[in-house]
């Protein structure tokens, strides 16, 4: 039992990590920047009356869990898993974006999300009809998003298959035990954010509103619609850890969008909530949720203090 629990220890591997990015902050935000713009993109697939509870949201969902999943097989030092994860957080979240291509998830998913029809192939079947949606084929003639996510697929496929030695876990723990590795671990980086940029851009194509300017917190405090809008911070997170080129090409294809600038005008159009209101907000969630007083105080603090901000840039 003592041989059992030396050999299959593991505690080591994260405290090498963490030490690994304690050394390397910069890395350590990079990777915490990625993960959070994927999550925060979720927030623009719609979810109004229809489409709740159909499971049409669910391939984004798991998508994101193999991306946690993956992140923490990697801080064990278990790479090759990691990659797996990556891969399987890639064909997911392009999913998400193949079954809505014409905004009816909730009924062309049902007999996938019910498990009663085999995973579209991602090749040869998804990429090739989310090329259907013009916003994604117009970006595509400037950045070849088939050809790129093909070469990220088949590279992360590779682990799957363990082609090779170089594909191993031997290879990537360069032992036959798991241990940290600083070069597995920054690769594992490197195709993390070319899964994040590629996941997230699909989206922004397929939901353009993502880049819009719509202040929803001023708009309606903590009332606001579910899905379809992302708020500004939301979206300065995802504009974060996009490229520059491509983000602009992104921006001007939503400022053409007329769906995307008709959802933000809507959101524009109203009024910016007064501190009463968010407060009367949050008393009557706090009759549902008792002993949130400085939860409410924090948020009127916050909303105050950013309204402020903005009216000094103004």
């Amino acid at each position: 039992m003592k041989f059992f629990e030396q050999k299959f220890k593991h505690p080591y591997n994260i405290d090498d990590t963490d030490r690994f990015l304690e050394q390397h902050p910069e890395l350590d935000k990079k990777i915490e920047k990625l993960i959070w713009a994927y999550h925060e993109i979720g927030d623009v697939i719609p979810q109004y009356i229809g489409k709740l509870w159909s499971g049409h949201n669910f391939p984004y969902n798991e998508s994101y869990y193999e991306i946690e999943c993956s992140l923490q097989l990697t801080k064990l030092a278990f790479y090759k898993y990691a990659f797996i994860a990556l891969r399987n957080s890639l064909e997911l979240g392009m999913l998400s974006v193949y079954w809505d291509r014409n905004d009816d998830a909730e009924k062309t998913i049902q007999n996938w999300y019910n498990s009663n029809e085999d995973t579209p192939r991602f090749t040869n079947n998804v990429l090739k009809k989310i090329l259907d949606i013009p916003n994604l084929k117009e970006f595509s003639r400037q950045y070849d998003l088939v050809k790129r996510t093909t070469d990220v697929f088949w590279d992360l496929s590779n682990y799957n298959h363990t082609k090779g030695y170089a594909f191993s876990g031997q290879n990537l723990n360069l032992s036959n035990f798991t241990r940290f590795n600083e070069n597995a671990f920054l690769v594992w980086v490197e195709y993390l954010e070319k899964v994040v940029r590629l996941l997230l851009t699909v989206h922004i194509l397929k939901y353009p509103v993502s880049l819009q300017s719509t202040a929803m917190f001023e708009k309606f405090g903590i009332n606001e619609p579910w899905g379809t809008f992302l708020d500004v911070y939301q979206s300065e997170q995802i504009k974060e850890v996009l490229e520059p080129d491509e983000l602009q090409l992104l921006q001007q294809i939503s400022d053409n969008d007329e769906n995307a600038k008709g959802l933000a005008d809507w959101v524009n159009s109203f009024p910016d909530i007064t501190e009463e209101e968010i407060k009367k907000q949050f008393e009557e969630f706090n009759m549902v949720t008792p002993d949130k007083t400085d939860m409410i105080n924090g948020f009127i603090k916050w909303h105050t203090e950013t309204k402020n901000q903005k009216e000094d840039h103004s």
